[in-house]
């Protein structure tokens, strides 16, 4: 049997400047109430480090995220979502093997957990714009995430269409 769960990552205060911000949470939101509506599992990740400080205004999951009090939060100290986390025994005790991913950065910590998800069994979805990142110095925002998604889609994930 398939059975999914929506893994939203740092969706933090202090990354809000990250392209497209506001339409970002708008969608992650939409996908949030779906899995919500469907009663299936929705966790969050929450960053801790230098500029997400634990406590910190910085640190705290963005207000109007559609968080329900049963929904589960892991807090992180890596890129990785499953290391030293208690990520995958959660899902694994919830039966999951599927997982959907959305939130910050594209580069960082959505590419590491899509990968290491990927690599521990999990079935591997996100949708398209539903991962976010920073302008560089050589790359513009869109222009990571397209490359990151192209990546993805066939080899490590189902990329689907956007929402």
């Amino acid at each position: 049997m398939n059975k999914s769960a929506l893994i939203v990552i740092d969706l933090q205060n202090g990354l809000n400047k990250v392209f497209n911000f506001p339409e970002l949470v708008a969608k992650i939101n939409r996908k949030i109430d779906a899995y919500h509506q469907a009663n299936l599992p929705v966790v969050f990740m929450q960053h801790v480090d230098d500029e997400l400080v634990y406590g910190t205004d910085s640190w705290q999951i963005v207000s109007g995220t559609h968080r329900l009090e049963t929904d589960r939060v892991f807090l992180k100290y890596h890129s990785d979502s499953f290391y030293e986390t208690g990520l995958e025994s959660y899902l694994r005790h919830q039966t999951v093997n599927t997982l959907d991913v959305c939130g910050l950065q594209t580069e960082y910590c959505i590419d590491t957990a899509i990968r290491v998800g990927h690599d521990r069994g999990f079935r591997m979805i996100t949708t398209s714009g539903l991962n976010s990142t920073f302008d560089t110095d050589d790359l513009t925002a869109q222009q990571i995430i397209k490359h990151h998604e192209g990546i993805w889609d066939g080899s490590f994930a189902e990329v689907q269409a956007p929402i």
